[in-house]
């Protein structure tokens, strides 16, 4: 399998960074199965971000699950923009709706959701959920988005 030209993040020297979270970081790689409608689930369980007032840390885990279109997204380089919310200041709401719209612009994925499950912090849970779909998605496509990553979700809960 030849590799892809365009990926960088995989092999050779990693740069890590822990702040500014820029989505020109998140790499892309052509749908290898582009007839097909099919998900990817991706669990991130190690997220951090500080919070924007007390510059305290948060840690929470966010669970990326989306229908592709034409590009998915490498999963080394999604790692390293995550790695970038580690010193940034943001509420919780904002990374998770960040976190969408970089996806969104990177990948224009069909379908995309992504859940924040942030440990509580002074007895509150967190849990924001932040949905993309794209501007032509009708209704039974919307369906089989959704049914799909609710199949998956029951297979990440083991």
């Amino acid at each position: 399998m030849p590799t892809e030209p365009r990926l960088t993040a995989l092999g050779g020297v990693t740069t890590y960074r822990y702040d500014n979270p820029d989505a020109a970081v998140l790499e892309v790689f052509d749908n290898p199965h582009p007839a097909a409608t099919w998900a990817v689930c991706l669990l991130c369980s190690e997220f951090t971000c500080l919070c924007p007032v007390t510059g305290q840390p948060d840690y929470g885990r966010l669970h990326i699950g989306y229908v592709p279109g034409r590009l998915c997204v490498e999963s080394k380089s999604l790692k390293l923009y995550l790695m970038r919310y580690r010193n940034h200041g943001a509420f919780h709401e904002d990374c998770v709706n960040r976190v969408a719209d970089d996806l969104c612009g990177r990948i224009s994925p069909r379908y995309l959701r992504v859940y924040g499950d942030f440990n509580p912090r002074g007895g509150i849970a967190i849990r924001p959920l932040a949905v993309r779909s794209a501007r032509d998605l009708d209704e039974g496509e919307e369906h089989r988005c959704l049914s799909l990553l609710a199949q998956a979700a029951t297979y990440e809960r083991g």
